[in-house]
């Protein structure tokens, strides 16, 4: 039997193939996030830390659904929606909620880095910054009521793409933009993209404003902006008596303020300021009034901003408009 390649030579071989294999790859990522370098950091946002969120806060979205935050610990964040549903996970938003339970379904995920031969695991996208990227291997589990169980896999690249000033329901917001494309595991990056996901996250609410969801032909895709932020009042007092001066405060500002003229409320033993601004009008196209507002809620000198829309109701009450 004839070796055509003794030691030396495939020593030397190995290294070229060793060497090609790196640079495909960073073509392969260079290519796959290119984007970054056309958009960049236009509006000159810093450095942009992990979510934190509060227990109690409450976030609407366009399509009518909103939810929860009912707990934050080391496990995670926790959170309720409009139909009881409970979740949690990671507050880095690009990872699904790696535990989960309806009424008729629960579930888990797990997720972990992805690797490839010659390219170590990436970092993590956060603190956000033009040009970060990621990549990770998505392993899920779900059970039904008969207690079958399912399993999938998928593969996600992530990139932080760009910044753009983005006008929403709940105000107009300098946001980043992250993108992130799922295949299926086992096929890597080589097979059709099952999903492109994107979000414009905004560091002044501490949440994304918009997320798209294009399913590439596969299903029909989705796409929500956000409309509000809620305080839990009872967050910033435990006084029944101040938390219905606060609402009270919040229907005479938009039944009677001009637009850019805020509503104060104070109390100062409590070290509490509150105030309500009217940003625009317009009519829903159900024919109501809807008014855009922002609502900061200052604590011992800490500043909290709240934006949304409310519309007025029959009642004629100003009302937050969600399932």
């Amino acid at each position: 039997m004839r070796v055509s390649i003794i030691n030396g030579d495939f020593s030397k071989q190995m290294k070229v193939f060793a060497g090609i294999h790196v640079l495909l790859l960073a073509l392969f990522f260079c290519g796959e996030f290119s984007e970054a370098a056309k958009l960049g950091n236009t509006l000159g946002l810093k450095t942009t830390p992990m979510p934190k969120y509060q227990a109690g806060t409450t976030f609407v979205y366009s399509d009518g659904s909103w939810e929860t935050v009912i707990k934050v610990g080391p496990e995670g964040i926790t959170w309720r929606n409009h139909r009881g549903s409970i979740s949690t996970g990671s507050p880095d938003f690009i990872y699904k909620r790696f535990k989960w339970q309806t009424k008729k379904r629960y579930g888990y995920r797990d997720f972990k880095q992805t690797t490839f031969i010659m390219s170590p695991p990436t970092p993590p996208l956060w603190p956000l910054e033009v040009g970060n990227k990621t990549r990770f291997d998505e392993r899920g589990r779900w059970f039904d009521e008969l207690g079958v169980e399912s399993r999938y896999d998928s593969f996600w690249s992530c990139e932080v793409i760009g910044t753009e000033k983005l006008s929403v329901g709940a105000g107009d917001f300098d946001t980043w933009k992250i993108t992130c494309k799922r295949y299926p595991n086992k096929f890597r990056s080589t097979s059709k993209t099952r999903e492109y996901r994107t979000w414009y996250y905004a560091p002044i609410v501490n949440h994304w404003v918009v997320e798209d969801r294009d399913y590439n032909g596969y299903r029909e895709n989705r796409s929500k902006e956000l409309i509000a932020v809620l305080p839990d009042l009872q967050t910033f007092t435990a006084d029944e008596n101040d938390i219905l001066s606060i609402q009270k405060q919040f229907q005479n500002a938009l039944e009677a303020n001009q637009i850019g003229d805020t509503n104060v409320w104070e109390n100062f033993n409590q070290q509490l300021v509150i105030g309500v601004t009217p940003v625009k009008s317009f009519k829903h196209p159900n024919g109501g009034i809807c008014r855009q507002y922002l609502q900061v809620l200052a604590k011992e000198g800490l500043p909290y901003e709240f934006p949304g829309i409310a519309c007025r109701n029959e009642k004629g009450r100003w009302a937050i408009p969600r399932r």
